[in-house]
């Protein structure tokens, strides 16, 4: 390793030479770490020359002059652990409080390494202060433990580290339980889950923040302060160190291949970033063949940090409050209860009789006094798994109690999560280890593919037996399924075919009906579930993306379900699938459509599928119900129905009752402007966006000006129904939220209406221009799939699109509409992360349907067009 103060320029340091030096530093970093050299070396290299080029300025800027002060590294700087790019927390204390003209020193001499873009954290502080402030915050606490001397004098650092061990500074105890809260806090920050797809390398649980945190209870409790030290205290065996060591290490050189890459102090390995780090550290591959591999090995480490994690902390736990341990164990075979804790009597049982793992996990889900494993059998289940490999499931007596724990919904909740973090799911079912951390790359998953799962298990049990009020209808529907458990099996195998090419639904149904058998359940049963898992997509697709308004929409989807009972299956897997993606991905808008279609369905298999709707019925009875209404504020039934003989058919099936009220009446009132559009606004409670209703002339573009005036306001179109009356006016209605996902305000409906009134107005209207697309969307290949739907007898041609969800998609796919002129009857507008699903139902302006040339055509006209945004 070469010589840090090599690197420091000999005269004074200023902005210019500061920042080559620091420039040429990590350049120099940078070749060794490409040729080889140990990560922990160089972290070291980093430290060392921060350290003399603090020095350097420290003497620079006169403070020597004052002997009593004190310049302190603390945090990670203080550890010297020093990647590239890491904040540099340096602490200056005095024993008294500082004179003016130290301030006046410590001010220039911050400018400078402020001005040489140093991450810098100062603190300026007496020892008292320290001692105050390290009292009322644990972290400050931390940091005042992790401390190294820079350089002043060494009698004032002494004092502030003494002052430090005293016992009324932090209690063993006392610490112990502050950093397990806060290590609890960040868990739920990160969603308490390792298997996130874009994590902090800082930060997530099992990552170089949990060793920290073992390191640091382990230091308060017992004075250790290394890895190594671990196993001389019987914290952690020799294997397990060494386990330990290599996780470190594996994070250290992703967190400097990081920095080296992005050049900035950030810990997050986004998938913009992925790429790059996989490549720096020689992963190789096609596709994201690199990447998926770095990602496995990532997720693997922190699965191994963050149980070594739980047994060091369960162990300084017993040695810190030995006097709160129970007095007794409860021995109940071959379990021992230590506790609230399950462990086992002979530590070697799971080896010899390999089906006691499943009765662990059944012993823990039926008592609910127990909190968790026992350290010593977290031990035993780790040796097993070395020793068994994916062997349970051709045991006799572990299907039986694999059917036992899921007929349990409990085990949704406890014993599945438990399985899956300490890795005896793909014991069990050995397909699980194809998924296990692997990789989605889409803005629409926030997890990999086995946490995903795990979220989908316990969104059922918490739906279910739980208390939100957006659930309330996937209650009652569960309540209403014989066989919850075929519900939890679907949902366990969901996503099993994915990581082998092809459409994971059809891929993993065969899997799911082979276990399903495996576990004994009748054929009926077993090809239940294995349609769930090759269906578990349609709802979704159904809801989303096409016009559940239509009733043949409808009655085309309950003859594909069948009947009832696969509805409610169909269903509550949808709902916790869809829910177990992200954070954002349900609101009250899809709420809303899925509650339309299920009830939609359901009334159609009630009233027989073989009778189609009788939609004369449908209209006669929704015109009645409108009717009342206007007849109460005081309209006549021959006026209603002098505008409602102007309109089609189709309009009064699209429409709800209280929907046509408030058209006609509107309508009746602006009779006297009619060559003014009508620009109505209402408040949708049910799906939580805003309506904007619009009657006007019918002329060409209506829509593409409406998308593009809606883009330009940042307002996000979830769907359109579009319809025409006898005297040529459009009947146009727009459903439409926020960026977040709110409706919108009412002070800000008064500007939109006079934009798209201008606009509607305008016969050479110029849309605004198209927002810039997002350099993050270029990470994502998402081929434009532009296709008619072939396997429905129609009135409409309707026209699916998939692509990439860019600034701009509805005004151009709008364009192509006028190109040809299209009249265009309803749209739906899907947005999934970066992909979007738009689904239109087309006519001639004749009302005739597309020919065959024609839906040639405008296929290649849309893909042409979305190929250039």
């Amino acid at each position: 390793m070469q010589n840090a103060a090599a690197f420091l320029p000999s005269d004074a340091i200023t902005m210019e030479n500061g920042r080559a030096a620091i420039k040429q530093q990590i350049r120099c970093m940078a070749e060794l770490f490409s040729g080889g050299s140990p990560v922990n070396e160089l972290v070291q290299f980093r430290t060392a020359f921060t350290d003399l080029l603090l020095k350097k300025i420290w003497s620079q800027f006169q403070l020597v002059d004052f002997p009593e002060l004190a310049l302190v590294a603390v945090g990670g700087y203080g550890r010297g652990d020093l990647q590239p790019h890491s904040d540099i927390d340096i602490l200056i204390v005095s024993p008294d409080s500082i004179p003016e003209e130290v301030n006046s020193c410590i001010s220039s001499m911050t400018g400078l390494l402020w001005d040489l873009k140093l991450d810098l954290g100062l603190s300026v502080r007496t020892i008292a202060e320290c001692i105050s402030e390290g009292r009322k915050d644990v972290t400050i606490a931390t940091n005042l433990m992790e401390t190294r001397l820079i350089t002043g004098n060494r009698d004032t650092y002494d004092k502030l580290i003494g002052a430090t061990r005293e016992p009324d500074f932090w209690t063993p105890q006392d610490f112990f339980l502050a950093k397990i809260e806060e290590q609890n806090n960040r868990y739920h920050y990160y969603k308490d889950t390792v298997y996130m797809l874009e994590p902090d390398l800082k930060n997530n649980p099992g990552c170089l923040r949990d060793i920290q945190t073992m390191l640091w209870i382990s230091e308060k409790a017992l004075g250790i302060k290394s890895i190594r030290e671990l196993q001389s205290r019987k914290l952690l065996s020799r294997i397990e160190c060494y386990e330990l060591t290599d996780c470190q290490d594996f994070l250290w050189r992703i967190r400097f291949a990081l920095h080296l890459t992005i050049s900035k102090p950030d810990n997050r390995l986004t998938f913009d970033r992925q790429r790059a780090i996989a490549e720096n550290l020689g992963y190789t591959g096609e596709g994201n063949a690199p990447v998926e591999r770095l990602m496995k090995r990532f997720y693997q480490t922190t699965h191994t940090v963050h149980e070594l994690n739980k047994i060091v902390t369960q162990l300084i736990r017993m040695k810190l409050f030995s006097e709160e341990l129970p007095k007794k164990t409860v021995h109940c075979q071959p379990f021992i209860f230590r506790g609230s804790l399950i462990d086992v009597l002979d530590h070697n049982i799971f080896i010899k009789k390999p089906e006691i793992i499943l009765e662990l996990f059944i012993t823990l889900t039926e008592r609910k006094e127990l909190t968790g494993i026992y350290v010593e059998c977290i031990r035993s289940l780790r040796e097993a798994r070395r020793h068994l490999g994916s062997r349970l499931s051709e045991k006799k007596e572990c299907r039986e109690l694999f059917k036992k724990l899921i007929a349990n919904p409990r085990s949704l909740k406890v014993a599945f999560p438990l399985m899956h973090e300490h890795h005896i799911l793909g014991m069990f079912i050995p397909r699980w280890n194809v998924i296990r951390g692997l990789m989605q790359f889409d803005m629409f998953h926030q997890y990999t593919v086995d946490g995903h799962t795990i979220r989908v298990l316990e969104n059922i049990y918490c739906f279910a037996f739980g208390n939100d009020p957006r659930f309330t209808l996937f209650r009652q529907i569960y309540n209403e399924i014989d066989k919850p458990e075929l519900l939890f099996l679907a949902a366990l195998f969901h996503d099993i075919g994915k990581g082998r090419g092809g459409h994971h639904a059809a891929m993993g149904a065969p899997d799911a009906l082979y276990f399903a058998k495996l576990l004994g359940y009748n054929r009926f049963e077993s090809k239940l579930v294995s349609w769930i898992v090759r269906m578990h997509l349609y709802m979704s697709i159904v809801a989303q993306r096409r016009d559940i308004s239509d009733p043949e929409v409808v009655a085309d989807f309950a003859r594909e379900v069948g009947d009832e009972t696969f509805l409610n299956y169909l269903y509550c897997m949808t709902v916790a699938d869809i829910n177990a993606t992200n954070d954002n991905e349900w609101n009250s808008y899809k709420d809303s459509l899925f509650r339309t279609l299920y009830f939609s369905a359901r009334d159609a298999m009630r009233k027989g599928l073989e009778n189609p709707p009788d939609l004369n019925l449908h209209i006669r009875e929704n015109q009645k119900r409108a009717l009342g209404p206007l007849v109460k504020i005081g309209l006549s039934p021959a006026s209603v129905f002098k505008i409602w003989n102007n309109f089609r058919p189709e309009y009064f099936i699209k429409y709800q009752p209280e929907q046509i009220s408030w058209h006609t009446s509107n309508i009746i009132a602006h009779r006297n402007e009619a060559d003014l559009p009508l620009i109505l606004f209402a408040q949708n409670h049910n799906t939580r966006c805003t309506e904007l209703f619009i009657y006007t002339r019918d002329t060409d573009g209506i829509f593409a000006k409406v998308c593009a005036v809606l883009g330009s306001k940042k307002l996000n179109i979830m769907a359109a129904t579009i319809s025409n009356t006898n005297e040529n006016y459009a009947l146009d209605t727009f459903s439409f939220t926020q960026n977040d996902g709110t409706p919108l305000p009412a002070d800000r409906m008064s500007s939109l209406r006079k934009s798209l009134t201008g606009a509607l107005m305008s016969d050479n209207y110029r849309a605004p221009a198209i927002a810039m697309r997002s350099e993050r969307l270029d990470l994502f290949r998402i081929p434009t799939l532009v296709s008619f739907l072939k396997n429905r007898e129609h009135r409409t041609s309707e026209l699916e699109i998939s692509t990439l969800d860019v600034p701009g998609i509805l005004a151009r796919i709008s364009s192509v509409f006028q190109k040809h002129r299209l009249s265009l009857h309803a749209a739906k507008i899907t947005t999934t992360g970066e992909r979007a699903d738009d689904f239109f139902s087309l006519t001639n302006t004749d009302g005739s349907m597309l020919s065959e040339q024609q839906k040639s055509e405008i296929e290649k006209d849309i893909t042409d067009i979305l190929a250039h945004c």
